[in-house]
C-alpha cells in the first residue's frame, strides 16, 4: 500500500486540517412555533428526535450532534427530546431537575461556567450550523459540531518535495537526511554530485528515481519517482 501521512502544503509548509464529521449521528431537529404557557417572549423552543433507549445509550463523549439553521431572533433556546416508538406512540424525556420537558441551552466559558447564548450567536460557534450538545445537570451545553482533524493523503509527492528542500541538519530526528537542493543551484547537474545525492537520499527513504533531469532554461528539477514497495 502506498504510504500516507498528514497532508502539508509543501509550498507554504502549512498543515491541512479538515472538519471531521465522519461517523457522527446527526439527530433530527425542529424549531417549534410558540408554545402555550411557556416563556415565548424570551425563549424559542425546539425539539430533537431521538431513538428509543436514547437515555441509556447516551454518552457525554459522543454528545448530541444536530443542525440548526441560522435564526436571526434574539432569544435563547430551550429544547426537548422527542422519542417515537416503533408502535407509533410518542413520549418526551423529562428533565430530572424540574420534571419538565425543557432543557435550556447555554455555552460554557473557559472557566467552565455556563453563560447565556442567543440564537444569532450560535453561528459564532459554527458558521455551517452544525452543533454538539452535551447534557449537563438540567441543561445543555452547546459547542461546535466539527472536530478539527489532520487531513491524511497519499504522501509520495510531498515527501519528495520536502526531501529535496531539506538539508543536513534541518530535520531534528534525522540530522543527516536531505538533498539540500538550494546548495546545488546554478551548478551543473552532472558534475556537482547532485545526481548521486538524489539517488542516495531517495533510496534511504525507500524511493526509487526512474528519471531525473533539469530544465536548462528555467532551472527546474523534474523527477519521476516511485516507492520501492509501491
Amino acid at each position: 500500500m502506498a504510504r500516507q501521512d498528514i497532508y502539508t502544503d509543501a509550498v507554504h509548509g502549512e498543515v491541512e486540517t479538515t472538519d471531521n464529521r465522519a461517523n457522527k449521528v446527526i439527530y433530527g431537529f425542529l424549531l417549534l412555533d410558540e408554545i402555550p404557557v411557556e416563556d415565548n417572549d424570551n425563549y424559542r423552543y425546539g425539539e430533537i428526535s431521538v431513538p428509543s433507549g436514547f437515555e441509556t445509550k447516551y454518552k457525554d463523549k459522543n454528545g448530541i450532534h444536530i443542525y440548526i439553521p441560522y435564526t436571526p431572533i434574539y432569544k435563547q433556546l430551550k429544547l426537548r427530546f422527542r422519542i417515537e416508538h416503533a408502535n407509533g406512540s410518542t413520549e418526551y424525556i423529562l428533565n430530572k431537575t424540574d420534571n419538565k420537558l425543557w432543557y435550556p441551552v447555554f455555552r460554557e466559558t473557559e472557566g467552565n461556567e455556563k453563560e447565556s447564548i442567543f440564537l444569532p450567536e450560535f453561528i459564532g460557534l459554527n458558521e455551517n450550523g452544525f452543533y454538539n450538545l452535551i447534557l449537563k445537570d438540567g441543561y445543555l451545553s452547546v459547542y461546535s459540531g466539527d472536530e478539527t482533524d489532520f487531513e491524511i493523503k497519499a504522501a509520495l509527492k510531498q515527501n519528495e518535495i520536502f526531501l529535496l528542500k531539506a538539508g543536513a541538519g534541518n530535520l531534528y530526528q534525522f540530522p543527516t537526511t536531505g538533498v539540500g537542493l538550494i546548495d546545488f543551484l546554478h551548478g551543473n547537474f552532472e558534475n556537482t554530485g547532485l545526481a548521486a545525492k538524489l539517488q542516495q537520499e531517495f533510496e534511504n527513504d525507500n524511493m526509487l528515481i526512474n528519471e531525473a533531469y533539469m530544465d536548462s532554461i528555467t532551472g527546474e528539477l523534474y523527477l519521476d519517482v516511485k516507492e520501492k514497495n509501491g
